[in-house]
C-alpha cells in the first residue's frame, strides 16, 4: 500500500482517561496527541474541567477524554470537579484507569488506597484499561509484578500497560489497547478535529496554568481567569483577562514588586496562547480578589464555571 494512503476508520469511540490527582493524566492526553492541549502543572487538581482530545491512531478514531482528578473535595468547586470527572464515566465506550508510581517508593509496591476505594464503584461495566505512569521511578521492573497482582484482584482489566507519559513511552501501546475496545463504527469527527472546546477556554487555561507555576503552592487553587475580551477578527488577537483569586494577600502575591509577577505570567502565557492561535497576541492581564468564589454557585458561574460540574468559558 502507497505510504501516503491512510487507511479507512473502522472502529471509533469515546475513551475517559480518570484517576486521581497527579498522576499523569493531562500528560497522557497531551502525549497521545503530541501536542501541549491540556495544561500540566505539578500542583495537584490543576485540571478542572473535561477536555476532549481526537487521535486518528491507526484505523481507529480515538476520543481521548481527560478529566479533573478526583480527590476529597474541600470545597464546591472540589465537589463540582469530582462530578465532572464521575459523570464522564456515562456513555463512555473505555476506561482508562491511571495510576503513578511515588518517587518515595519503600517496601513493597501496593495499589494507592484512593485506587482501591475509586476502583469498587468506577464504571463497573465499562471495559477498562490500567495505565501505571512514572514507571521510570522503578529500575527493577521485577517490583511491579506483586502491584500488578493487587490491581488484578480488584478489577478485571482488558490490558495492563505501565508507561512513562511525560517521555512518551508506553503512549502509542495505550492507544493501541483502546482502540481494540472500541465499537466498530466510522469517524464521529472530521479528519482535522481536535477538540470541542473554543480558543478563548484554552486561552483562560494557559493563563492558568503560568499562574500555577509562578507562584507554586502559595495561590493556585483559590485562582480563577475569566475571558473579558476576546477579539480575533484582525492579524493580532486581542485578549482581556481578569485572573481571580479569594484574599488580598494572595493579589499581593500574584501582582508581585512593581507588577513583575503578573508582568512574567502574562509574557509566558501569551507565549503558550500564540502558537495555537497561529497569530500574535496582545494579552492584558487584571488580578481581582473576588472573596469566597470557591464555595458560591453564583460566582463560579460569573467567572465562567458550570456550578453543576459541566463546561467552562464556552461562550
Amino acid at each position: 500500500m502507497p505510504p501516503n494512503v491512510e487507511l479507512a476508520v473502522h472502529r471509533s469511540g469515546t475513551a475517559v482517561i480518570i484517576g486521581r490527582s497527579n498522576v499523569g493524566k493531562s500528560t497522557l492526553l497531551n502525549s497521545a496527541l503530541r501536542q501541549k492541549l491540556a495544561i500540566v502543572s505539578p500542583t495537584p487538581q490543576t485540571t478542572r474541567d473535561r477536555i476532549l482530545g481526537v487521535v486518528r491512531h491507526r484505523d481507529a478514531q480515538v476520543a481521548l477524554l481527560d478529566t479533573p482528578g478526583l480527590h476529597r473535595p474541600r470545597s464546591k468547586l472540589g465537589r463540582r470537579m469530582n462530578a465532572a470527572a464521575r459523570d464522564s464515566i456515562i456513555g463512555a465506550d473505555v476506561m482508562v484507569f491511571m495510576t503513578a508510581l511515588s518517587a518515595k517508593m519503600t517496601g513493597p509496591l501496593e495499589p494507592h488506597p484512593g485506587d482501591v476505594n475509586l476502583l469498587t464503584d468506577l464504571g463497573k461495566d465499562t471495559p477498562s484499561i490500567l495505565v501505571i505512569n512514572k514507571v521510570d521511578l522503578c529500575k527493577d521492573k521485577t517490583r511491579l509484578l506483586p502491584l500488578l497482582e493487587a490491581f488484578a484482584k480488584l478489577r478485571p482489566f482488558a490490558a495492563v500497560v505501565p508507561i512513562c507519559a511525560r517521555q512518551e513511552d508506553g503512549v502509542l501501546r495505550v492507544l493501541d489497547e483502546v482502540a481494540k475496545l472500541l465499537p466498530e463504527r466510522g469517524a464521529a469527527y472530521d479528519e482535522d478535529f481536535l477538540t470541542d472546546r473554543p480558543l478563548r477556554f484554552f486561552a483562560s487555561e494557559y493563563i492558568r496554568e503560568q499562574v500555577f507555576l509562578a507562584t507554586k503552592q502559595e495561590v493556585p487553587h483559590s485562582v480563577a481567569v475569566s475571558i473579558d475580551r476576546f477579539d480575533d477578527t484582525g492579524p493580532v488577537v486581542h485578549i482581556e483577562a481578569t485572573v481571580h483569586c479569594a484574599r488580598s494577600g494572595q493579589r499581593a502575591i500574584l501582582i508581585g514588586v512593581r507588577g513583575e509577577k503578573m508582568k512574567s505570567i502574562g509574557i509566558a502565557a501569551r507565549k503558550r496562547i500564540e502558537p495555537l492561535l497561529e497569530r500574535q497576541v496582545n494579552l492584558k492581564l487584571w488580578v481581582k480578589v473576588t472573596e469566597g468564589w470557591t464555595e458560591s454557585p453564583e460566582l463560579m458561574a460569573e467567572i465562567g464555571y458550570d456550578p453543576e460540574g459541566g463546561e467552562a468559558q464556552s461562550s
